[in-house]
């Protein structure tokens, strides 16, 4: 290499500035003790994960229920943030598309669709991921996420619409049934002869709508904007009592306490 001094070419040419230090005389970067703590932990690892992500049925299933037990292989994984699920690739997928429809109504009593569902409005392929879209689906999902949602939508609607409050608002399950792989539909003339047949068109598939529920943002806890925030916006002063903050139940506890030793003194 004549002259050439760049870190390439001294970390793949170069001869050793000085001989490196071992330990025992050998070649490892540890002692025996160390060599066999470490060897010790990543097999101990290795198994764990073997255990946590490899099929839960079959043969296997009692002596790996046995062995995570008794080496508490489930609490390192969860204590290791290790914890990894396979469901993507799991021979069962989703058979359905869901959504859930948001519907706003308004003081009037008409209906406005807030276009949070996917459904008929994400152009295919895509590239990037709207993370609105696992929201949307986790509604139909999760039943606990319903009301804190509705909440927001109510907030939002009066943050967008000049502080005027909506009635309602209504979570509609919207689902389609996923063909199976042998139903095909002719191909457009516009890719004839290339292509005689494609695959389903998703918007095409009949939907099933089954109500989920109604919300009344009145009703809703910080399901109405708060005084500080319609200030912010420059929205007009809310009627008295028209915000309801989350109840502090810590609070309340501490109150009740409060009042029943407070009781309790004047007794005595």
């Amino acid at each position: 290499m004549g002259g050439d001094t760049s870190l390439a070419s001294t970390l793949l040419r170069g001869s050793p500035l000085r001989e490196l230090e071992t330990v025992d005389g050998g070649g490892w970067a540890y002692g025996r003790l160390g060599v066999a703590l470490v060897s010790l932990f990543v097999g101990y690892h290795v198994l764990s994960l073997l255990l946590h992500v490899t099929p839960h049925g079959g043969l296997a299933k009692r002596a790996k229920e046995m062995i995570g037990l008794g080496l508490k292989t489930g609490a390192y994984i969860r204590a290791s943030s290790t914890v990894q699920t396979w469901s993507m690739f799991a021979p069962n997928p989703h058979r359905s598309n869901t959504f859930v429809r948001v519907l706003a109504e308004d003081r009037a009593g008409q209906i406005w669709d807030l276009g949070h569902d996917m459904h008929g409005r994400r152009r295919y392929p895509y590239v990037f991921y709207d993370r609105m879209a696992k929201i949307n689906r986790r509604l139909a999902e999760r039943s606990t996420y319903l009301e804190p949602y509705a909440a927001w939508a109510c907030r939002e609607w009066e943050r967008m619409h000049g502080g005027e409050p909506a009635r309602r608002v209504h979570l509609v399950k919207i689902s389609s049934r996923v063909p199976p792989p042998q139903v095909v539909v002719p191909a457009p003339e516009k890719i004839r002869p290339s292509w005689t047949t494609v695959g389903h068109d998703p918007l095409r598939l009949h939907l099933k709508r089954e109500p989920l529920k109604v919300f009344e943002c009145a009703l809703l806890r910080e399901g109405q904007l708060s005084p500080e925030r319609r200030a912010q916006l420059g929205l007009p002063r809310a009627p008295k009592g028209h915000y309801r903050p989350v109840r502090d139940r810590a609070a309340e506890r501490a109150a009740r306490l409060e009042r029943k030793n407070r009781k309790r003194g004047d007794e005595e």
